[in-house]
């Protein structure tokens, strides 16, 4: 019998949190690296999981977060997302309560669409380090601002 424990923490997180100085864990060599560029978008996502997909994948690879084994993960999330948009926006139309043909209310079935897509939704956000409580500790570098000749260096070679 194995015991749960505690999960790994992967190592860029380690880095974010002060390094193994601050939090005395030691950083793991054979993680995945983040890619060099964001992986495509899945094909099968709708508009508006995409425009998540660029939105939140922008923000993980800025900070080095992003592999390509959470392709999946980010997919799932954005996926889900959607569907929470899509469902909340019925409930507004629709309103939270409607009548059955017997003229007894009862809950819009939205409801419960919703609530599950927002469940898979912050499942996969905390997954992803998207979450309030998985950012806890984090230390992200602001950038530096450039200075006029990387400015017109950038635009010369952009």
């Amino acid at each position: 019998m194995g015991g749960k424990g505690r999960k790994p923490i992967p190592s860029k997180i380690i880095e974010l949190r002060g390094g193994v100085k601050h939090t005395h864990k030691k950083p793991r060599d054979q993680e995945p690296k983040p890619p060099e560029k964001m992986p495509a978008c899945p094909e099968h996502l709708d508009k508006t999981a995409k425009a998540e997909w660029d939105r939140a994948g922008k923000i993980m690879m800025s900070i080095g977060l992003m592999t390509e084994l959470d392709m999946a993960v980010l997919a799932g999330y954005c996926d889900a997302y959607s569907q929470w948009g899509q469902a909340t926006a019925k409930i507004h139309e629709t309103g939270m309560v409607y009548q059955k043909p017997d003229k007894t209310p009862a809950l819009n079935p939205y409801l419960r669409v919703a609530r599950e897509a927002y469940d898979r939704m912050i499942r996969a956000a905390v997954l992803l380090g998207l979450s309030p409580s998985s950012r806890v500790g984090l230390k992200v570098e602001k950038p530096k601002p450039q200075s006029k000749a990387q400015k017109f260096m950038e635009r010369k070679n952009g």
